[in-house]
């Protein structure tokens, strides 16, 4: 007798997709490799793996050497499977192609002040914003080297998107999105040292086989325990750097999870004694990031740079900062605070 796909633990998400693609029963799946199946149910090419390994857990060794070995099509495929984290800006997402995206290793560069962490915080929010909002009902893992994380603010962030998403919904959509469910999903972990961050970065793999909801990995930042302290070494500072850098590209891919990392901007003296603000770390370090974007002010109004994208064009976009997180700059910014009440 058939057996109904209702009767296997997979995600809610999954089995609507199933469903709606017509596949009802185990024997409907029979023969599907995983990015086969990922084409016919708009399924990521990891969602099918683990929904045929759940399903068919003799078999999950052979299904998974399918993946390691797959065409370009296939990587095309699941990368358009899978959106992207909105920033709440959206002349900031249209630079970024829609948001921060997942499998990718994106930095974020400013000065004090140009609203990194806010950025952090809100993106923080937004990864938890659930799929009939649009968003993809994630988790985020928060890596704070310099103790700018405030959960009163993270909260104050929430509390806007909580009612954004009540003024939409119809009802019983909203019944498990609260602002309590949103601080939950934040995995937050203090670093005072950079062997601190080292240690949690070489932990983040374990973290995520045991929490498969986090899609966001912040790093806030990757310079505050490189900047100083290397001055007789800056060929250890590298190797560190760029060991940790390489985790993170690894954890990205094979977890499809955004991660995020601030750094800090310092001043280039030039031959001529003029001098310019560059992001941190060195020109190396710059070549590790996929994204690479720089927060900065232009005219009193804050503006973001996208410098290094893969798949966009060099492109700017202006954002702001109030009291609900980070949004489009208003028509009139008079009335747009520069200071938060919790």
């Amino acid at each position: 007798m058939p057996r109904d796909l209702t009767t296997y633990p997979i995600s809610q998400n999954a089995r609507f997709k199933l469903i709606k693609s017509g596949f009802v029963t185990k024997e409907d799946l029979n023969g599907f490799k995983p990015n086969e199946l990922a084409t016919e149910t708009g399924l990521t090419v990891q969602e099918a793996l683990d929904v045929l390994d759940i399903i068919f857990p003799a078999t999950s060794a052979n299904l998974a050497s399918d993946i390691i070995g797959c065409s370009a099509l296939d990587v095309l495929l699941d990368e358009k499977s899978q959106s992207p984290i909105t920033t709440s800006c959206k002349a900031f997402d249209l630079i970024l192609n829609g948001g921060i995206p997942l499998t990718k290793v994106t930095e974020i560069c400013g000065c004090p002040g140009a609203g990194k962490t806010q950025m952090c915080l809100q993106l923080c929010v937004n990864v938890q914003i659930p799929e009939c909002f649009g968003g993809i009902d994630a988790e985020a893992f928060y890596i704070d080297t310099e103790g700018s994380f405030v959960v009163q603010r993270l909260a104050q962030i929430a509390n806007a998107c909580v009612n954004e998403c009540q003024n939409k919904s119809k009802g019983s959509d909203m019944k498990n999105f609260t602002v309590d469910k949103i601080l939950k999903g934040v995995y937050y972990y203090p670093c005072k040292s950079y062997v601190e961050v080292i240690a949690r970065v070489n932990l983040l793999h374990q973290f995520l086989q045991e929490h498969k909801k986090v899609a966001l990995i912040v790093l806030d930042s990757i310079a505050f325990h490189f900047r100083y302290g290397f001055d007789e070494s800056y060929s250890l500072r590298s190797r560190l750097l760029n060991g940790i850098v390489q985790t993170l590209v690894k954890v990205a891919n094979e977890h499809k999870v955004a991660v995020v990392l601030t750094n800090q901007m310092t001043t280039k003296i030039h031959e001529d004694g003029s001098s310019t603000l560059i992001p941190a770390l060195g020109e190396s370090w710059g070549h590790a990031c996929t994204i690479r974007c720089i927060l900065s002010w232009n005219e009193e109004k804050r503006q973001a740079h996208l410098l290094k994208s893969p798949s966009m064009a060099e492109a700017k976009a202006n954002y702001t900062i109030t009291k609900d997180g980070i949004k489009d700059v208003p028509s009139n910014i008079a009335g747009v605070a520069s200071t938060f009440e919790f």
